[in-house]
């Protein structure tokens, strides 16, 4: 492939070189009017035979990267450690282990890591019970780094301690190790030292469905046959009861959204991001259009991640537990994605698969769907609305009970700005109208 790569430079550049010529030799010939009418067809001629040649080079490159994507193993054959955020609740932390360890494969292809970057001597004491089953970090608490929190977020410095901790504890992975991955198990947690209860991410309360490292490891493949993609999501935003197909439980999405809460990213996007890693807001970082870069996320129509009753102390006094995260449906029973040829996902396969499913979907009114009375007339039917603007996407997703939130310009779940969800046996599709919606704003 490098071999190649040359060729096509050094044919780039006497093509160039060629055409210089060329151009010089024409404007001669004007000046000094005695070529024949020949040597110019012969100029052309050479030059239509150049252009070929480039044009099969470039298509032998293609073919080649095509080899190499299809030579990737489908099944991921090297270590993906979990990573393990911890802080100041022992029984959550317990917990999450106990079912880690319980679920996974093995030691060796799922190494476990705790972080812990509080003072609690309880939760310390509890992951060294695990012994060599878990390795376990210590860092300097926040409190006691010298942070500096500018006045305006005064009462979001907690928000800082994170974003520093998942940069300490990440450096730590790719630093003192060889792995080419991370998988990052999320909560909310409460931080006690400051009386502050913070929602942004951190992970001793999350819950994991039997099939979680059949998942991961299924899907790990992909993040290096695909470019445009930087991370792989355990997580459904939209992911409650009446909004999702029990039936499809195996199916996968593309999301231009990072929805997080259970998430893998290769060895070469820590590169990327660790030199400009923010002080704060992390997550919201990474959905920003610098860092996101037009790339998406893997993410399944049933959440492989739940929320733990702990996540419950831990969230805005627990109201956005009770109202939103408790109600998202973690899969209950195993799916083997080794068997499953996942190459749907990839960019054009996924997109003409939607393509089509948008050409096969039924338009409808928001009025037709939420009454009382609506029935698919015929099975696996598929329907879409169309939306005019964020204040109208934000008013249907009221009636239909999902998430209205955009970050950066995106609606949560959100691929190409079309969202997908299960409502009343049907499949519907909200689809901007792209006469009067931007691709994200």
């Amino acid at each position: 492939m490098q071999d190649s790569t040359l060729i096509t430079i050094i044919f780039i550049f006497f093509y160039f070189s060629w055409n210089f010529y060329l151009h010089s030799r024409l404007v001669y010939v004007n000046s000094n009017d005695f070529e024949s009418e020949e040597i110019l067809n012969n100029f052309e001629e050479a030059e239509k035979r150049l252009n070929a040649i480039l044009h099969g080079d470039h298509e032998r490159l293609n073919d080649m990267w095509e080899i190499v994507r299809e030579s990737i193993p489908k099944r991921w054959t090297e270590p993906i450690p979990v990573l393990v955020f911890a802080c100041n609740r022992p029984a959550a932390i317990r917990d999450h282990l106990e079912k880690l360890i319980r679920l996974r494969p093995s030691k060796e292809s799922f190494p476990i890591t705790v972080s812990q970057d509080c003072d609690s001597s309880k939760v310390a004491d509890e992951v060294k019970k695990f012994g060599d089953q878990v390795e376990y970090i210590k860092h300097t608490p926040g409190i006691n780094a010298n942070i500096k929190v500018p006045p305006r977020f005064k009462k979001k410095k907690s928000y800082f301690y994170i974003s520093r901790h998942y940069k300490l504890a990440l450096t730590h992975m790719f630093s003192k190790n060889p792995y080419s991955t991370v998988l990052i198990t999320e909560g909310r947690i409460m931080n006690s030292n400051f009386n502050l209860i913070i929602y942004p991410n951190l992970s001793d309360d999350l819950d994991i469905a039997p099939d979680f490292f059949s998942y991961f490891s299924s899907t790990r493949h992909l993040l290096e046959k695909d470019p445009n993609l930087y991370c792989v999501s355990a997580w459904n935003d939209n992911g409650k009861l009446e909004h999702i197909d029990w039936n499809a439980n195996a199916t996968l999405y593309r999301s231009d959204f990072f929805g997080g809460l259970g998430w893998m990213m290769a060895r070469r996007q820590w590169e990327e991001f660790e030199p400009t890693w923010p002080a704060v807001f992390w997550d919201d970082w990474m959905r920003d259009p610098a860092q996101r870069k037009g790339r998406q996320c893997i993410r399944p129509e049933i959440s492989r991640t739940g929320m733990m009753i702990h996540g419950k102390k831990g969230v805005s006094n627990g109201q956005f537990y009770a109202d939103h995260l408790s109600k998202i449906k973690m899969s209950n029973f195993s799916i083997n994605f080794e068997e499953l040829n996942l190459n749907y996902l990839l960019p054009n396969n996924f997109k003409n698969k939607m393509d089509k499913d948008l050409a096969d979907a039924v338009l409808v009114e928001l009025e037709n769907i939420t009454s009382s009375s609506w029935k698919p007339e015929v099975k696996n039917l598929k329907v879409k609305i169309v939306y005019t603007g964020k204040a109208h996407f934000v008013n249907i997703t009221k009636e239909l009970g999902i998430m209205n939130e955009f970050r950066s310009g995106i609606p949560r779940t959100a691929y190409n700005g079309i969202v997908t969800c299960f409502f009343k046996k049907t499949r519907l599709f909200l689809v901007p109208d792209r006469s009067k919606v931007p691709i994200y704003d």
